[in-house]
């Protein structure tokens, strides 16, 4: 295939200082006396050096690891496509309100599970336009196109054919808020477009137009409510 890249805070005015002398804690411009003081002056070494803080201070993860870790647990697989809300994620987009809905195993990937939710007008004609929204886990489907099915188009799917598609990776506002990333594939004469949305915890929303020219805004609408849906 050929791919085509798009130009996508003291006393009198001093500072207040503490110091042991013959029994007796000077502070500032007072006395008192040293059995009266309540405090710990094992923060200091006896050269009058700060100690350092324990090893087990310093181990404790910082806030931002435990904000990506939760981060990545956010996304799971829908159960359904009813679970997953794809009718009205999809919307006016549907060609048709005919649902084709596929859950289970990816063949050939270990681990790897997906759900397709494919809207349609029910004819089963060939090349008949469908809308088709696919989320993938434990497998990249940008790098693994056979992996997603849109029935009726078998053939248009297959990237091994030679067909010149316009690739696009990119960012936007609305997917970094989601830790993802975007991913543009769409044959030149626009009978197909795909645009991929990569999440945390490796789960992959695809949304897939074929036989009718859905804008890539559209697409990328359909993904982000998408991910919002399985977002936890």
């Amino acid at each position: 295939m050929r791919l085509i890249p798009s130009s996508p805070l003291s006393c009198l005015g001093t500072a207040a200082v503490a110091a042991v002398i013959g029994g007796f804690v000077l502070v500032g411009c007072d006395v008192v006396e040293f059995d009266e003081f309540d405090t710990d002056f094992t923060l200091f070494s006896g050269d009058g050096e700060e100690a350092s803080p324990s090893p087990e201070a310093s181990a404790s993860p910082s806030p931002e690891d435990e904000e990506g870790q939760e981060e990545t647990a956010q996304y799971a697989l829908p159960a359904s496509c009813a679970e997953a809300g794809a009718a009205e994620v999809v919307g006016d987009l549907a060609p048709g309100t005919v649902l084709a809905e596929d859950r289970g195993e990816v063949d050939g990937f270990a681990d790897a599970e997906q759900l397709t939710c494919s809207f349609s007008d029910g004819t089963g004609t060939p090349g008949a336009a469908t809308f088709t929204l696919v989320f993938t886990i434990n497998v990249d489907p940008s790098l693994s196109p056979d992996v997603v099915a849109v029935p009726g188009a078998e053939e248009e799917m297959n990237w091994e054919v030679d067909i010149d598609v316009d690739v696009d990776t990119y960012h936007t506002d609305e997917a970094d808020s989601l830790g993802g990333d975007l991913e543009y594939v769409g044959t030149v004469d626009g009978s197909t477009r795909h645009l991929y949305l990569s999440l945390p915890g490796e789960l992959y929303v695809t949304a897939i137009a074929y036989g009718e020219e859905v804008p890539r805004e559209d697409l990328e609408r359909v993904v982000m409510l998408a991910a919002e849906r399985v977002r936890g």
